[in-house]
């Protein structure tokens, strides 16, 4: 009877033990919430911060924050990355207002004004102060500095433009593309392969399709001044 006794409490001990860690209360959703929190909200509606700090929640509606050590951003020792699954947070539909910005975004969907964005895919428009990185990157994007992208579909415009893989256009002083489809108007544009055109003061692709018009343009098949297809 004690034996019985012991493992019925010994297991009733074990669910309620580990229970907790699987059980999650949902997430309550309100109008208007406010960031840093001691709850984690979702909104729907407006949503007022200040340090940019995020949770894993999610926002509908207006997202405003301010954020006053901005220029510490650009201290920062090498390029922030884009988050990894489990290590981002908060996924904004609609419009997002920063004089910060994400550096661990899950998603933004929508319009985002801000002075840095940083999360694991990007949709709609964007205008940066320095520079936007994504995973996904689909849409209209201008920054300062930078735009940069492992895919992205659409116009990308800043100093310079990179992404893996890529349909759409690139404006910027120097452009890169790993493969994909579209134009690079730049000074310098470079690609690994390219069906498109490259305008610029130096064109350089490894591939053997598309037209190069610049000072100096480079392909898979010749190297020549002014034109090259």
């Amino acid at each position: 009877m004690k034996t019985r006794l012991f493992l019925t409490a010994h297991l009733l001990f074990g669910i309620l033990l580990f229970g907790q860690d699987s059980y999650q209360m949902p997430i309550k959703t309100q109008l208007i919430t406010l960031n840093p929190s001691l709850e984690i909200k979702n909104t729907a509606g407006l949503n007022l911060g200040i340090f940019d700090d995020y949770q894993t929640q999610k926002i509908a509606g207006i997202n405003i924050q301010l954020n006053p050590i901005t220029l510490i951003y650009l201290l920062a020792p090498k390029e922030i990355e884009v988050p990894k699954d489990g290590a981002e947070t908060v996924t904004i539909n609609g419009i997002h207002l920063s004089t910060g910005g994400m550096t661990d975004g899950k998603a933004l969907n929508g319009v985002g004004l801000s002075m840095y964005h940083i999360a694991q895919e990007t949709n709609g428009i964007t205008l940066n102060g320095f520079n936007n990185n994504s995973g996904k990157l689909n849409g209209l994007h201008i920054s300062g500095l930078n735009n940069s992208a492992e895919a992205a579909n659409g116009i990308l415009v800043a100093l310079s433009n990179s992404a893996g893989k890529f349909n759409g256009i690139q404006l910027g002083i120097v452009n890169d593309i790993g493969n994909g489809n579209g134009l690079q108007v730049g000074l310098y544009n470079k690609s690994t392969k390219l069906k498109g055109i490259q305008i610029g003061l130096i064109n350089k692709t490894k591939d053997r399709k598309g037209f190069q018009l610049g000072f100096w343009n480079k392909n898979a098949k010749r190297t020549l001044p002014l034109i090259n297809f």
